[in-house]
């Protein structure tokens, strides 16, 4: 039993093909080191009128040329961008996306404000050679609408939120824009302790994101 176990470990941590939050870190192999087991993510939620992102890691083998597409269904759900990180930047690629070895891609899923509320297909789908790795994802899109505000708000939670620019930026302020509509002493309970020191685990500001898309 215990050699099954150590087997199936080796298989899953063997995955060409992953999804991640937005907020975790990885190492030159493309395996997450911050943190070392983050959330899985195989049914996220998607706000209306804005944007959730995550991260897909490519492992493919030296030398062998990898595509990448993102699958749809339905095919005019959400809109689907992604980009490469170069540097301390993100350039935006178009899909289907090839490569080699290794590659952190983000994904933006777009949703609109008019989105019914359903259950929809997200799924990166990767062709290594002459194989293909799929990972299922379907999507929640929730009642939550990022509402449009001439003013934005004050991020929630200061140095903890992340907010070193660009997209994670982006988010932050849908997301402070989101709390608006929340009520006050819910929002004050689910922000606790966020504005203290920044936490170990980057993931843990996903605990309030997860609220915010729950409201109605």
């Amino acid at each position: 039993m215990k050699y099954l176990l150590f087997l199936a470990a080796v298989v899953a941590s063997a995955q060409p093909l992953r999804v991640f939050s937005e907020f975790v870190g990885f190492d030159k192999a493309g395996d997450p080191v911050a943190p070392a087991q983050p959330r899985e993510i195989l049914s996220p939620a998607l706000v209306r009128n804005g944007f959730t992102s995550f991260q897909v890691s490519i492992q493919g083998p030296p030398g062998v040329r990898w595509t990448l597409y993102v699958g749809l269904n339905p095919e005019d759900a959400v809109k689907i961008t992604l980009y490469r990180p170069v540097g301390d930047r993100l350039e935006l690629v178009g899909q289907p996306v090839q490569g080699e070895g290794v590659q952190i891609l983000w994904m933006d899923v777009w949703t609109d404000r008019a989105a019914p509320v359903r259950r929809i297909k997200v799924e990166p789908q990767l062709m290594v050679g002459e194989d293909w790795v799929i990972y299922p994802m379907e999507g929640r899109v929730m009642d939550a609408v990022v509402p449009e505000l001439e003013k934005p708000p004050g991020l929630l939670c200061g140095r903890n939120t992340p907010s070193e620019g660009g997209h994670h930026l982006r988010n932050a302020r849908q997301d402070a824009a989101l709390s608006t509509i929340a009520p006050k002493e819910e929002l004050q309970r689910a922000t606790a302790g966020c504005a203290g020191t920044p936490p170990e685990n980057p993931e843990s500001y996903l605990r309030i994101r997860d609220y915010l898309f729950r409201l109605r």
